[in-house]
């Protein structure tokens, strides 16, 4: 029998994390959760799961909790939209820059003469007549390929004897938050440049006045703002005679941390993700990677074609990897460009993360600023080789076309370090023969997979809202059965090139795909129940199965999302905070006997999966309750595992306020993790497990 404590314990730190976090902010608002007692009620149980301690099914790869970061949509930079949209506005990333088009590189669709991201004086005072192709009465704005600092455009302003202005507009502010500006500015003639920060109604939050030189330098001032806004604007403005130049302008928050925001730095931190996949899927296909290095104000913009979007390139590979160091991510895997760039491009890539200071690419890292090695062991050819984002270069794509360039990429990778695992790109997508036939053809570590789950077609139109959430949580849950099908496709496909000594199936890319979350807050309580679905079906494959990497980790469907002054912590971010920090190293079998949902005959009510710590000393045991509304009564059997008798155990839970919970931003009120306790009495208890929850179970004990 398991009984539920009486009185509250004390809260232990269950999260493994090397940092101390107090009751406040999002984190606080998880590990200072209140403690409900667990409601036990003997019953004829309709579920009975038992697990057995002396049957070991498979060693746990910490790399089936990887996630996936790509350049898309405001993942990393916060807002280099569409290009249909030139005017569009930030809606927030993991990189701390306010400013889009900060190089003035992104065109001039209107021909008015200022860059897409920018607006003119008349603009903003609304004389936007007085304007013609970048002529106004008394100066004119152009942008200027000839002279600029960097990438390869600038924006000029022409006056004489008067003054004119560019802004950016929709910047929002928070209230006493302290900002960096920078600009890089040159003159030809006599004047003057100012800076103000300001609201839309022309309140003056700072400004800075500069005497500019005829040589490029840069300008920095700072301000806080008193007040918050959704309608700030910087506006730079020149008065004189002569022509201004004006490059590389920068607005951060003053506390970022090495040009990352510090707040989607700490909700990341207790993830303790294992690998990330950089610098994407279909964005690793376009992606040179020396446009990403060396110094940021310099770096070229370049235009993503899958994407339809603008890349500043100041987040590149050294930023990417102090990310990873200010996360405490281990390890990274590193997709090549396989469609537009070359096997040179690709060793030239590895030699420059792993090479010492004295190869040509290691010596150009150290000229960057970073001295040792990164070390970088996981680097995949290309993404979804055989169609989707190829489909555009490569409509009947060959298998032994994709064979002969990857043993090119191998070698180029390699010879920079010998010590590389190679990932070679399988289906899906696509039909599954390919996977059998490259196999035959060369060699490779791992096989890449993108298995995504949804009903009908996945959309994209960032118009689209959920209207039937109960068909959305009926479908959703059931999906890991969709997801388990796919990946043993994948194992069959391989046939005897599957290696049977270890895990070689790498799944790059997964998620359940319903509309965009631009529109609709789509990670509802259903979505964690789904991720932990989708982590049983991992750990039942451990031996089949080395990485698993979710779609995606900041915005895009990402298990944090990010505006552009707020965090949200989704439902499936506390499944990967529950699994990660609550999964041992060894699987053990585990049997579920239970009734279906009353909404899908094939799907049962209750899934579990059972884990051991690499000590010995805790069993793990996690549950899902898939029913809409039923709490359901079960019993559990230890078989070989003796719980440590009257010593508490931990439970926890997490759940929402119903089956539709969705979090907001800043808050995790209604989608959480809650800590219980009780006591276990014996090695078979009953237990009520709560609707729409996963209920993870720690028990100590011995075999």
């Amino acid at each position: 029998m398991l009984h539920a404590n009486s009185k509250p314990r004390k809260l232990v730190n269950q999260i493994t994390i090397p940092i101390v976090l107090g009751c406040t902010g999002l984190i606080g608002a998880l590990l200072c959760a209140p403690r409900i007692s667990a409601q036990v009620r003997i019953a004829d149980a309709e579920t009975t799961i038992d697990i057995n301690r002396d049957e070991v099914t498979g060693t746990v790869s910490p790399y089936i909790f990887g996630q996936n970061v790509e350049h898309e949509y405001g993942t990393i930079n916060g807002g280099e939209q569409p290009g249909s949209n030139p005017h569009g506005l930030h809606s927030g990333g993991l990189w701390a820059e306010m400013l889009r088009d900060r190089k003035f590189e992104e065109g001039d669709d209107d021909q008015d003469g200022v860059a897409n991201a920018w607006v003119s004086e008349e603009r903003i005072k609304n004389r936007y007549w007085e304007l013609k192709s970048g002529q106004g009465i008394g100066h004119r704005y152009f942008i200027d390929h000839r002279q600029f600092y960097g990438g390869g455009a600038a924006q000029a302003i022409q006056v004489d004897r008067s003054s004119a202005s560019i802004s950016q507009v929709f910047l929002q502010f928070s209230k006493n938050q302290k900002y960096s500006f920078y600009a890089y500015l040159k003159r030809q003639g006599r004047g003057t440049v100012r800076v103000d920060f300001e609201d839309r109604s022309g309140a003056n939050y700072g400004h800075q006045e500069f005497a500019v030189s005829e040589q490029w330098e840069k300008y920095t001032t700072e301000f806080t703002a008193p007040a918050a806004t959704f309608w700030g604007r910087v506006r730079i403005s020149v008065k004189g005679t002569g022509t201004f130049w004006i490059d590389s302008a920068s607005l951060m928050p003053a506390n970022n941390i090495h040009g990352m925001r510090p707040d989607v730095l700490d909700v990341l931190k207790p993830l303790r993700v294992p690998i990330i996949r950089y610098p994407g899927g279909c964005f690793a296909d376009s992606y040179h990677w020396k446009d990403g290095i060396g110094p940021r104000d310099k770096r070229p913009e370049r235009f993503s074609p899958f994407w339809n979007e603008w890349e500043p390139n100041d987040f590149g590979s050294d930023e990417f990897m102090e990310f990873l160091r200010e996360t405490g991510v281990p390890d990274v895997h590193i997709t090549t460009n396989y469609l537009m760039g070359t096997p040179q491009e690709a060793g030239e890539w590895a030699e420059y993360m792993n090479g010492s200071p004295k190869t040509p690419m290691g010596a150009l890292r150290v000229q960057n600023g970073h001295a040792q090695p990164y070390h970088v062991r996981f680097w995949a050819v290309g993404n979804e080789a055989q169609n989707m984002c190829s489909q555009e270069y490569f409509p009947t794509n060959d298998v032994n076309e994709y064979a002969r360039r990857y043993q090119q990429y191998q070698a180029a990778i390699t010879k920079a370090d010998p010590t590389i695992s190679m990932i070679a790109v399988g289906a899906p997508p696509g039909p599954l023969k390919w996977n059998g036939d490259l196999a035959s053809l060369v060699s490779f570590d791992y096989l890449a997979a993108s298995l995504y789950t949804f009903i009908g077609h996945p959309i994209d139109d960032f118009n689209t809202r959920i209207f039937d959430l109960d068909a959305f949580y009926k479908h959703v849950v059931g999906e890991p059965k969709s997801f388990a099908d796919q990946l043993d496709n994948v194992v069959a496909s391989m046939g005897d090139h599957l290696p049977k000594d270890r895990p070689s199936v790498a799944v790059t890319e997964f998620q359940s795909w319903w509309v965009s979350e631009k529109n609709d807050a789509d990670f509802r309580l259903a979505n964690a129940l789904y991720l932990a679905g989708i982590y049983h079906e991992l750990l039942r494959r451990s031996s089949k199965v080395a990485i698993a990497e979710i779609e995606s980790l900041i915005n895009v469907q990402g298990v944090v999302e990010v505006s552009t002054t707020s965090v949200k912590l989704t439902p499936e971010y506390f499944a990967c905070l529950l699994y990660r920090n609550h999964t041992g190293t060894s699987v053990l079998r585990t049997t579920t006997k239970s009734s279906a949902v009353n909404f899908n005959k094939d799907l049962p009510a209750i899934d579990s999966q059972a884990t051991l710590s690499a000590d010995g000393k805790i069993l793990y045991l996690s549950v899902i309750n898939r029913s809409e509304s039923n709490d359901l009564d079960g019993v559990v059997r230890l078989h070989g595992w003796t719980p440590a008798n009257g010593l508490p155990m931990t439970l926890l839970e997490l759940n929402g306020a119903d089956k539709d919970a969705k979090n907001d931003f800043g808050s995790t009120k209604t989608v959480n993790i809650r800590t219980k306790s009780a006591t276990a009495t014996g090695s078979t208890f009953e237990y009520r497990f709560p609707a729409h929850s996963v209920t993870l179970f720690e028990i100590g004990g011995a075999g």
